[in-house]
């Protein structure tokens, strides 16, 4: 697991910081590609006093197709290979079905799943080029199976992302490149700890959540990094879900 090169995308924050987080306990060489520049390079910079090597944050807008060029050129120039990329980088409007608009629904599409594409087939490309594999993990979401009036954009956004996981995997397989998701559940972050961290909605949780607990961003690392471990080589075109049971129950 060490001295794996791993694109993080919009892993400035959040879940993709405490993948990152993650990674960095294994020694890996981060790449923190971001829309806010400044925020990559920063979180570059703590990623390498918490054990990752040589990492380097840039901005990265991953539905710009020639931005996600250049963020695997770069990667490869200062690395000489990627080993893993995380598609993380995501919106969630949340907007009720009525009044969604055009724009938005194709923004949020744009974001979750048009930059994951880009992402997914110039970053294979240079894995199958090297012909010694490679890991690509996809950050979906419970939305990838059930949805609400204000998330549908998002919900088919990452339903879509699940399918285009499941189909990636089938030709990439071959070159010993494996593509998995995890969906996380309820996940306190900066962004949501204010709404999470209220009383009743942590009371909300622990009667909804199996183990009875909210989930942490390196609850969904610790997998990511199974992922994309040897132990791992015969997973491929699978969703995990990280929810601490949220979704088990019949309700």
């Amino acid at each position: 697991m060490e001295n794996q090169v791993v694109i993080i995308t919009g892993g400035s924050r959040g879940i993709g910081y405490g993948i990152a987080k993650c990674f960095a306990g294994k020694g890996a060489s981060l790449i923190i590609a971001d829309l806010d520049e400044a925020a990559a390079k920063r979180a570059a910079q703590e990623l390498n006093g918490l054990g990752a090597v040589n990492s380097v944050g840039i901005t990265c807008d991953v539905v710009d197709r020639t931005q996600v060029q250049e963020m695997v050129g770069k990667t490869v120039a200062l690395f000489g290979r990627i080993d893993v990329l995380v598609n993380n980088a995501g919106i969630c409007p949340f907007v009720e079905f009525m009044d969604l608009t055009p724009e938005v629904w194709q923004r949020t599409l744009d974001v979750n799943l048009t930059g994951p594409f880009h992402c997914t087939q110039l970053v294979a490309r240079k894995m199958v080029e090297r012909g010694k594999g490679g890991r690509i993990i996809f950050i979906t979401s419970l939305a990838e199976n059930v949805s609400s009036s204000s998330q549908v954009d998002y919900g088919a956004s990452k339903g879509g992302l699940r399918m285009l996981m499941v189909g990636s995997s089938i030709p990439l397989a071959r070159h010993g490149i494996t593509c998995n998701a995890i969906a996380p559940g309820m996940i306190v972050t900066p962004m949501t700890a204010h709404h999470w961290l209220k009383p009743e909605n942590q009371a909300f949780a622990q009667e909804r959540i199996p183990v009875g607990r909210l989930g942490t961003p390196e609850d969904i690392g610790k997998v990511a990094v199974f992922l994309a471990s040897p132990e791992a080589e015969y997973v491929t075109g699978v969703t995990i879900r990280v929810d601490g049971g949220h979704q088990a129950p019949c309700r």
